[in-house]
């Protein structure tokens, strides 16, 4: 005999998270333009009501997801620069935290190159807020590193948040291309960061 669902509807937190995570499934299959309210709120077993009692629109749901994926690759990027070691290491380390589960995203969806897009469209306060945070972890790692007499930023007129901003920028333009790899951006961020850290040496 058919039993009725009991279960009951989603609220709250709960509600909230179960839209955030069928949206982000839904961007990566569909991308942002085709994905509409309605479908996401039947993939997370909601109502269009309950979707828009915690979000003005799916913007809202793409720039809240894009925020937390920063703050958690924000997060790595500092747990990766505490460890002792070589100033090349903790570079390495810490712009593949920050810049590679990005990678991993777009580069496993057929979207990828609109979801750059539109992360750039609709993101770009995130973005820019995101690099500032980030460019302060770099620039005390290269002090470190001129402090430790690894460095010799001095000998090229550069100050340390100078040299932050052009190993920021350089890292960040090889992750552009939506159809990297996680393996090829790695690989790339390694030489990128030898041939950086080359021409700054004592």
């Amino acid at each position: 005999m058919a039993t009725s669902d009991t279960s009951k509807p989603l609220r709250g937190a709960q509600a909230r998270q179960a839209v955030l995570d069928a949206a982000g499934d839904a961007f990566l299959a569909d991308g942002l333009r085709k994905t509409s309210i309605e479908s996401i709120a039947r993939a997370a077993g909601v109502s269009r009501p309950t979707v828009y009692a915690h979000f003005a629109d799916k913007e809202d749901i793409f720039r809240t997801i894009v925020a937390k994926l920063h703050d958690e690759q924000f997060t790595a990027m500092r747990a990766a620069t505490t460890s002792d070691g070589p100033v090349a290491g903790r570079l390495h380390a810490a712009l593949l935290a920050r810049f590679a589960p990005f990678v991993a995203l777009t580069s496993s969806s057929e979207h990828g190159a609109e979801l750059l897009d539109e992360n750039s469209r609709v993101c770009g306060d995130i973005t820019r807020a995101s690099r500032t945070r980030s460019l302060r972890v770099l620039e005390q790692v290269l002090k470190d590193g001129e402090r430790d007499g690894e460095l010799d930023l001095a000998a090229l007129d550069l100050t340390a948040a100078q040299a932050a901003r052009v190993v920021y920028d350089a890292a960040r333009g090889a992750k552009e291309d939506a159809s990297v790899t996680p393996a090829a951006f790695r690989r790339s961020l390694q030489r990128l960061v030898d041939v950086l850290l080359r021409g700054l040496a004592r």
